[in-house]
């Protein structure tokens, strides 16, 4: 049984796993804390680890090779946010940690990875060592959504993101942006989250998107994907672009998907119900030049179900998952 201090733990590797999300190519964003209990009964944390930045090496391997030659193993528990890789032939992360002597770990959650789920669990049982899993606070779940959906249903997560005015239009011919400053951070950390990044071929013509994460010290290499018939991709050519057709996007090997429109592309996505979330930002700012092609219907959003609702600066940003 765990104890508050494990609790406390995995709610640290939890938050800890955050820095580096979005980050991390096809694997998931995980912490490992190495905690000492030989002279404290709360412990003290000695080393940690994250997923590096490209996605290898795990934050088990970078937590373990901090530990000094002359440290004690014997009371040294881990706590991981996930459980650890396991492959019989290859060097993994679960006999990582019995080969340097941890005798208790803490995990959070089973890998979803149908080759790797309950493998690392079990290797470190069969080792004799003690071994706690806690899928209670599930935080990790929320935190990597793009991961476990990828890995258990095989497509990317898809995520639709839509700025409305406040008299209804998505697109104004006066001004490129119509929600705040503040909000456009807001919108390039949601494109940091992800993979990849669409918009419909219209909306590249007529707008000239950069498709970019633009924040302070982040360089992320975002997949910029144009979503376009078939016989306009016979047409196109580019290095920083991908022209594909909208039913080719599953056979993509990508994780998470950000659909940034424009207004025709999200309604096509919508309508067939191909997505996990939706991100409206409702604008504080009333457009004065657009075509009612680019209005949103009245109670267009009234059926589907709501997550989150919250101020934003001046803007409003609501959130719907898919039922």
């Amino acid at each position: 049984m765990l104890s508050n201090i494990d609790l406390n733990y995995l709610r640290s590797v939890q938050n800890l796993s955050l820095k580096h999300l979005g980050l991390t190519k096809e694997n998931p964003s995980v912490a490992c804390l190495i905690v000492d209990f030989k002279n404290d009964t709360q412990g003290k944390v000695i080393s940690y680890g994250l997923t590096s930045m490209g996605g290898r090496p795990h934050a088990e391997v970078n937590a373990l090779k901090k530990i000094s030659n002359k440290q004690d193993v014997k009371y040294l528990t881990a706590y991981i946010s996930l459980e650890p890789c396991f492959k019989k032939k290859l060097d993994s992360c679960s006999s990582l940690l019995f080969k340097y002597g941890i005798k208790r770990v803490v995990m959070d959650s089973l890998d979803p990875n149908p080759i790797i789920y309950n493998q690392g669990y079990l290797f470190l049982k069969e080792k004799k060592i003690k071994v706690f899993l806690s899928q209670s606070l599930s935080k990790f779940y929320e935190f990597n959504k793009y991961f476990y959906v990828n890995q258990n249903k095989s497509r990317p997560f898809i995520t639709l993101k839509l700025a409305i005015s406040k008299n209804g239009y998505t697109k104004d011919y006066n001004s490129k942006d119509i929600t705040s400053k503040d909000t456009q951070k807001y919108l390039h950390y949601l494109r940091l989250r992800h993979e990849a990044i669409s918009v419909g071929y219209n909306t590249f013509i007529e707008d000239n998107p950069k498709l970019t994460c633009r924040l302070q010290g982040i360089d992320k290499n975002l997949r910029k994907i144009i979503l376009c018939k078939n016989d306009f991709m016979k047409t196109q050519s580019s290095k920083k672009f991908e022209f594909i057709n909208y039913k080719e996007l599953w056979k993509l090997n990508i994780q998470s998907l950000l659909v940034e429109g424009g207004l025709s592309t999200f309604m096509t996505f919508l309508k067939a119900g191909f997505y996990d979330e939706i991100v409206i930002i409702r604008s504080n700012y009333n457009v004065v030049s657009s075509k009612d092609k680019y209005k949103i219907k009245n109670r267009l959003f009234d059926n589907l179900m709501k997550y989150s609702d919250n101020n934003y600066g001046n803007d409003k940003i609501i959130v719907y998952k898919n039922k």
